[in-house]
Order: structure tokens, then sequence, then C-alpha cells
């Protein structure tokens, strides 16, 4: 670097308000995305997550790295400096690298002001500034070789040039999916391009790789920058030299590219195996053999899956008795292993097709194997791969009875439960009526492994049925009920009536549940859209529904619920609160008219407590109950639908579908069963980033607008008072030079 023409590229940039224009374009249009894009304002759907955040910077810069580059663009091709070219281009990408940081210290102050909603991960933070620094650098190194190798670099057309071809460089990988490339081009796009790499870093997980990839990158770009400026000069670079050069660097990247590490900075290390994992591949005594089968198809449309076999990788060198292996998906193979794939549409410009794609992992343990039968990230995988592996070493099973007490079929009305419990490593089966009386009362509770109840309404139970279940529960059965006093009509028109003579709520008052007669709504909802008119005038309106709470993130429902039409719980001894409302929750009492006791109709119902004529409060939507003189582990949720597929299906907005409730279920069965510890490896890679530090409406509106006053108005009149007073300095510094002049 030549320090001279360094504080020269930098001096010209202070003195031009193109510098000041772009930091304040970084910050504004990142904090818009951050704050507005990511819904950070609104109640239950703002995060303290920051990938967002960063990835919108890496998005902005593909405007203002060409704008700074274009500013410096005489020095990129003044060759009458008597500076070595390769010099001076390090000089120049120096400067401009210099210059591209001073919005980033400005944008510290998005990551910092989450900290008064929430609680932003710092080891996430500091990952994804070092990402960002790497990456600039190399979007910087590769603008300044555009410019290098345009022949008209002084128009502006050679700006637009620029914004396009950082722009697809950027964001290729994001094309592939349109486009019917052979395997070899698809991987190598992939490969480089510059966010692809960032995205690791982004979310707090530092790759050697993708910053080898930046570095080498960088040095890459400069080099071609050098010789493009011999050419464009017609000076003579010694063929040996280059050939050396060249050959140096490919060797270097082969061998660093080898190199293969992870460092996760993620305070709760969202991506390195778990003590508990850890332990469990530890008791391994015999080799355990897990293969990863995956469609190459996959790759172009989830790009993430790549992730899953790094993870397999990773987690098999915890044990040497682990053996990994990634083949390709052979249909006919895995349907020996009862493995079936998942169709995927593809559309292009002339016609919509489905793809059928494998994405299974094998586990075989001496003469057992089993299989994750789809799995398209790492979001629950060391759950998955820990219980299956803790039921090979033990061989114990985890029974699960699941009983519908309302009436309800759970074959048909709760089509997606069993599966999901099994795939989650219950071995869930239902009971009706007539085999609860067989099984409970010829049970053997002295087993040391007690089976696990989940009981799914109450109103349709026998006296003799929520006897026997209240008998399992108390000989150290684990019992998680779904119930309320009230039941809507799911399938006609909502309308929720008082159960009668429902015989197991005295059951949970004796236990210590007890419930407010009345229904729970709250300001964070669930928006439906409906239809009104008829015919050609059919409009859809979409209106919220504070009957359905949409529960923000909590310490089991790391992902947040959907809990409908529940009545509020109350806790006595020692029944402590599992889930409730925000702070925004108000009830609606009955009314006098026995058939239609409440307002359920989503026009008609008072969208807040104001309306409602109510006061807010925190209301208890879930309890649990852990006595252990009684030995009695129990769990309410007040909401017998909680597991519907009905209600599932009008809350899947996506394709993926809304299985949140799902999980939280699993969750509560798993610590009911002791089985804490595994359980939080389902949340594992989905922390908590719920704004909890939200307490009062006035707390969130004046906190809210002081940062949006200093993001919006403070910071960018500091940063154009800052090239104010610059500039200021500089004319009187010259007015004193001319006057002694």
């Amino acid at each position: 670097m030549k320090p001279s023409l360094y504080k020269h590229i930098l001096y010209s940039f202070l003195i031009d308000p193109l510098i000041y224009v772009s930091s304040i374009l970084t910050v504004t249009v990142t904090a818009f995305f951050f704050y507005f894009t990511n819904s950070f304002f609104i109640p239950g759907q703002g995060s303290s997550d920051l990938t967002l955040f960063f990835n919108s910077i890496a998005g902005i810069s593909v405007l203002t790295v060409p704008l700074l580059v274009y500013r410096v663009r005489y020095f990129i091709k003044d060759d009458s400096l008597p500076v070595n070219a390769f010099i001076r281009f390090i000089t120049v990408n120096l400067a401009v690298f210099t210059v591209s940081l001073i919005p980033l210290l400005f944008l510290s102050f998005i990551p910092v002001s989450v900290n008064f909603f929430g609680k932003t991960d710092a080891g996430q933070c500091a990952g994804g500034f070092a990402g960002i620094i790497f990456y600039l650098f190399a979007a910087i190194s590769f603008t300044v070789f555009i410019f290098s190798v345009l022949k008209n670099s002084q128009s502006a057309l050679s700006l637009l040039a620029a914004l396009i071809i950082l722009s697809t460089f950027n964001y290729i990988h994001i094309l592939l999916p349109l486009i019917n490339l052979s395997d070899f081009i698809t991987e190598l796009l992939k490969k480089v391009s510059f966010v692809w790499h960032f995205d690791s870093a982004s979310k707090g997980l530092l790759d050697s790789r993708d910053f080898i990839f930046f570095i080498f990158s960088s040095v890459f770009f400069i080099f071609l920058s050098g010789l493009a400026e011999y050419r464009r000069t017609e000076l003579k670079i010694s063929g040996v030299n280059l050939i050396l050069f060249l050959l140096t660097f490919i060797f270097l990247s082969v061998s660093f590219s080898r190199i293969c590490f992870n460092l996760d900075l993620t305070e709760d290390r969202l991506y390195t195996v778990s003590p508990l994992t850890k332990k469990l591949t530890g008791g391994l005594e015999n080799p355990l053999r897990i293969t990863y089968f995956q469609s190459k198809e996959l790759k172009k449309y989830y790009p993430q899956t790549r992730l899953i076999s790094e993870y397999l990788n990773t987690f098999a060198k915890n044990s040497p008795y682990i053996t990994y292996s990634k083949e390709n998906a052979d249909s006919e193979r895995l349907k020996n292993y009862g493995i079936s794939g998942r169709h995927l549409k593809t559309e292009n410009s002339s016609k919509l097709e489905y793809t059928t794609v494998y994405s299974a992992v094998l586990l075989q343990y001496l003469d057992k194997s089993t299989v994750i039968p789809f799995v398209i990230s790492t979001k629950t995988l060391e759950y998955d791969l820990a219980q299956r592996i803790q039921e090979i070493i033990t061989k114990e099973e985890r029974i699960l009875y699941v009983i519908s007490g309302n009436g309800f079929s759970v074959e048909e009305d709760y089509a997606y439960l069993l599966p999901w419990l099994n795939s989650r490593g219950f071995h869930a089966q239902s009971l009706n009526p007539y085999e609860l009386e067989k099984t409970f009362q010829t049970f053997d509770y002295s087993k040391k492994q007690k089976p696990s109840i989940l009981l799914l309404g109450t109103k349709k139970l026998t006296a003799e049925g929520s006897y026997l279940i209240k008998n399992a529960a108390e000989k150290g059965c684990p019992l998680l009920v779904m119930t309320s006093p009230y039941t809507a009509d799911i399938k006609n028109d909502w309308n929720v009536t008082k159960n009668k003579n429902d015989s197991f709520i005295p059951v949970l008052n004796g236990w210590g549940f007890a419930f407010d007669y009345s229904l729970a709504q709250d300001l964070s909802n669930f928006p439906l859209t409906m239809t009104t008119g008829e015919g050609e005038n059919i409009s859809y309106q979409t209106v919220n529904y504070p009957l359905w709470i949409n529960v923000i993130p909590q310490k089991e429902a790391f992902e947040g619920v959907t809990v409908c039409w529940a009545s509020p719980v109350l806790c006595y001894g020692k029944v402590k609160p599992l889930l409730t409302s925000s702070s925004y929750g108000w009830t609606q009492s009955p009314s006098t008219k026995e058939n239609e006791p409440f307002i359920v109709n989503p026009f008609l119902i008072p969208q807040t407590a104001s309306q409602a004529g109510e006061k807010t409060q925190n209301l208890v939507l879930a309890a649990e109950l852990f006595n252990k003189e009684k030995n009695i582990s129990a769990a309410l949720i007040s909401d017998q639908f909680f597991n519907a597929s009905l209600i599932t299906g009008f809350t899947s907005t996506t394709e993926q579908g809304d299985f949140r409730n799902y999980d939280y279920t699993v969750s509560i069965l798993l610590k009911l069963s002791g089985e804490e510890e595994l359980a939080s490896l389902m949340q594992k890679s989905q922390v908590s980033r719920s704004l909890y530090k939200i307490e009062t409406q006035e707390y969130f509106i004046k906190t809210k607008n002081q940062i949006l006053l200093t993001v919006f108005i403070i910071i960018p009149v500091l940063i154009l008072a800052s090239g104010a007073v610059f500039n200021l300095i500089r004319m009187l510094r010259m007015r004193k030079n001319n006057v002694k002049n």
C-alpha cells in the first residue's frame, strides 16, 4: 500500500457528498428492512434475530460499493502515478474499504436497540460483523476489477454495468432454481456467489471455507486488475512470474479449501453437538453407521441442505464407533428401508412439474435400523438423531396412548398428530373408550418406564374413563390434557357452548387446575382471511381474531403457538403457569344466552380490550404440575383442538404447514417424562428471539419512537454534520494558506 496515495484517496472521499449520501443510504435502507420488513414492531412477530439485518447490509452494498468505486475511477486507470499497478489497486481497494466501514459504525446502533425489547446474541453479532467485513472487501475487489476492464469506465453506463454484474455475482445462487443447468455448473455458480458464502456468518457460525473464499477472491481480483492494467498500457509482464503466481495461487487455493472447521459463536452453541448427545454417543459399544441419502435435484432448490451433510459429518466425529457416508438417493433401494420421497413442485415459463425427491438419514446399529424419513434442514436434526440413538442403546420405547375424550376421531379429526408424534420418537397409539378400560385395568404399574397419556378433550369421557386416567396419572403415568369447560363447533359456525356433565374437570380441580369460566382473548392474535358476498361479488377480507391467540415464543413454545377458544387457567397449590398470553390479553364473559353465550363472529367481535370494555392482563393458557409426593406429572393446555387437523389447515399459511403446536406437544410430553434435556434439543436451533422486555404499551411506543428518531433522523444528521464540519475545517485552512501566500 502507498500511504500518500491512500491518504489522497481518503481525502477525495471526505470532501465529496457521495460518501455521506452512501452512508445514510446504507443505514436507513438496512434499518427499514430490519424494522419494517422484519415486522420488528408488530407484537408477537418481532424477533431479536439479526440474520435479516446482516443480509440487508449485504443487499444494499450491491448499490453502494459500485457508487464508491465509481468515485475513484480516475485512480483505477491513472497510469501516470509513480506506483506499481498492483500496489495502486491494493491501495484503492483499502481506501474504498475504509470508507465502507463508516456506516457499519453507525449501524452498530441497531443491535444495541434490539436489547431494549429483547436480547441479541452477542456471538451472532460478532460473527455477522466479521463476515460482512470480509464480504465487503471481496465485493470491492471484484468491483474494482470490473471498472479496470471496462473500456469506457468514465461514463455512467460503466456504473450501471458494475451494479448489474455485482448483483448477478452476489445472488446467482437464487436464480439457479429457475435455470436448468448441469450439476457441475450449478455447484460452480453456488460456490462463486458472495452472499452464499456469507450466509453462515450472518447466523453466527464462522466457516473456514467461507473466509478462505473471501480472502482468495480478493487476492485473485486484485491480481486480475493488475493484469488488465498491464494489458491496457501494453506493458510486459514476465511469463514465468505469471505462471508461478497462478500455480502458487491454485496450489494454495486447493490446499486451504481442504481445511474445514467451524467456529460456533452463538450464545447457545446452536451449531455444536450438545453434552447430552456426546453422552449418548459415548455409550455406543458397537459400530453405528449413519447414511444420508439425498436427491441431486434437492440441492438446487434447497441450498441449506448442504449443512445437513456437514452436520452429520461433524456429528460422526464425536465417537470412534460412528461412521458417516453420503449417497445419492436410489428410490428402489430406499423402498426397502420404508423410505418414501416427497413431491417437489417446480415451475418454469411453460409448465408445472412435480419431482420426487429424497433427503433421508438411515441409522444402522447391530441388527437394528431406524430412519429419519425426510430432513430439509438442521433445525431439529440433533434431536432426531439423539432420541433414535437413545432408543437403540436402551432398547426402551416411548409408549404414548392418545385418547379422544370429546367424541372426535384421532385418526381423522387429529390426522396429523399420530404421524408427527411417531416421527419425533414416540410409539403413539390411539385408544377408544372400549380399549381404555381394557388397557388401564390390566396395566402393570410396577414397570420402571410407564406410558404417557395424551387426552384430547374431556366432555364425552365416562366417569369410569375419568377414574382410570386419574388412577394412571397418580401411579406415575405422565399426563397431558387438552381441554376447557367449553367446546367450539369447529365444523360449522364456531359457536361455543358450555360442556355438560364433564367428569374429568373435577379431577383437574382436585389437582389444582381450575378454569376462569370465560374465553381468553389477546391483541396478539391470528389474522383470519374471510370471504364476503356471493358469486362474482365475493371479496376477501383479513380480520384479526382475538379468540385465536398467537402466543409469542416462550420457554417450551420456542416458536410460539396458536391457542383457540381457550379459557384462562387458574393455578392452585403446586400447579404452575406454563404458557401465557401477552400483557394485552383480556377475557370475554358468557352472556345469559345458553345456546350462544359468546360473540365468536370475526366481523362482530371487539378487536381490542378497550372496545370490549375490559382491562388487559397476562392470561394463563397452560399449566403444569409436578407433585413428587403424589407421584403426579401432569400438564393442561386449555384448548382441545390444539392439534386438530382442521385448525392446522387454517393456521398453515405456507406449503410447509404450521406444526408449531405439535412440537410444543412433544416438548411437554418429554418434560413430563423427565426428559427435559432431550426436549431442549428440539429448540436448540430455534432459540427464542421474542421481544420479552415489552411490558407496557407506553414503554413500547416510547422506545419505538426513540429508536426510529435515532436511526432515521439523528444518525443521518450526524453523518451530514460530520461532513459539514470536515469541509468547513478544510475551507478555513485553505483561506489561512491563501492569506499567508
